[in-house]
């Protein structure tokens, strides 16, 4: 049996191809891929800016479909709706035994090392699979494959709870949902900044106050989110999701003594933690300095759960659709335009 595949044969390469479906490995799901998504990490990837592990290579971390074939009387039957996982450790390490497979040496990904999304059919470990109702909206669907996990993974990581005082540095995708996650894990007052006035709007419904930090200093910006937090020696909880030095510097600094700093933005090539005097800075202040990466199983049941319960609203994260075909093009705007900060649906399956 053949299918279609968007192939990543070089760097901003991308072509499609009549290729054979893929053989099921024992323990592995053969998924019908209805949707997947679109974002700046994807035309990060189709630059080269990230190894593939060989070409070609089907992109597409955020998969979403129908399960064909599987082994395991546990993995939800053929015709289910399901999200997947897409981080595949190696299951046998010290983390992987502990629930972080996320961080396994010998993790592999979907989308990345491993053949993802971008294609009719996708193999899934059985173990990566979660179900969804059979009228869970597919451009929904698509943000919990990856927005939200990784949201509940720092949100898990950063110790949130009943009474939190919160800022956020950077107002995308991920930081949207942060807010939402966040408030559902008791935050009780979250201050967002950003330097985008209509990332800024949309997560107005989920913050106490916002800060457009447009054109001022790290220390201003600190000392402006401290103000609108109504804590003026700062957050018990400083999240920095845009992945600019400028940002980091700021949660740095609005964090409060004892504080915990949480670090999910992605800073390209070498960075710098700057303090003015790091014993009175830093040491003195015992800061929790704790960085987040990607999601585990564990995040996708805490936010499948959350998300049927109706806690969470994610429709303002969706972009436009494109189709499979126009990923390409899609690809080459978002280089020259950015996302807007929303993730665009790529509709596979043809219904």
């Amino acid at each position: 049996m053949r299918m279609r595949a968007l192939l990543m044969v070089g760097e901003n390469r991308l072509e499609m191809a009549d290729i054979a479906i893929p053989e099921r490995p024992a323990n592995w799901a053969l998924v019908r891929v209805r949707a997947s998504a679109l974002g700046l990490f994807h035309q990060q990837m189709a630059a080269g800016m990230i190894d593939t592990g060989g070409l070609p290579r089907i992109l597409g971390h955020e998969v979403v479909g129908e399960i064909v074939e599987a082994d395991s009387p546990a993995t939800p039957p053929p015709g289910s709706l399901v999200v997947a996982d897409a981080v595949v450790g190696c299951g046998v390490c010290e983390w992987c035994v502990r629930g972080s497979e996320s961080i396994c040496p010998w993790m592999r990904h979907l989308g990345i090392d491993l053949d993802g999304g971008f294609a009719d059919y996708a193999l899934v470990p059985e173990s990566n699979v979660f179900p969804l109702a059979a009228d869970t909206p597919l451009d929904e669907a698509v943000m919990l494959s990856s927005a939200l996990p990784a949201a509940v993974h720092g949100m898990r990581r950063s110790g949130v709870g009943a009474g939190t005082r919160m800022v956020l540095s950077g107002v995308g995708s991920i930081g949207f949902t942060v807010c939402q996650v966040a408030r559902a894990m008791g935050a009780t007052k979250i201050v967002a900044a950003d330097v985008a006035a209509d990332h800024l709007a949309a997560v107005a419904p989920w913050a106490d106050a916002t800060v457009d930090v447009s054109g001022l200093s790290p220390a201003e910006s600190a000392e402006a989110l401290r103000e609108a937090l109504g804590a003026p020696h700062g957050a018990d909880l400083a999240f920095e999701a845009s992945g600019h030095p400028s940002s980091v510097d700021t949660v740095l600094h609005a964090a409060r003594p004892g504080g915990t700093v949480l670090l999910m933005g992605i800073v390209h090539g070498s960075a710098t933690l700057h303090f003015d005097d790091f014993l009175f800075d830093c040491i003195k202040r015992e800061l929790n300095i704790i960085a987040t990466f990607g999601f585990t199983r564990a995040d996708f049941l805490l936010g499948n759960a959350l998300y049927e319960s109706g806690a969470l609203d994610l429709r303002p994260l969706i972009g436009p659709t494109v189709p499979l075909e126009g990923v390409p093009e899609a690809l080459a705007a978002i280089a020259a335009d950015g996302t807007g900060g929303k993730r665009q649906i790529v509709q596979v399956a043809g219904d």
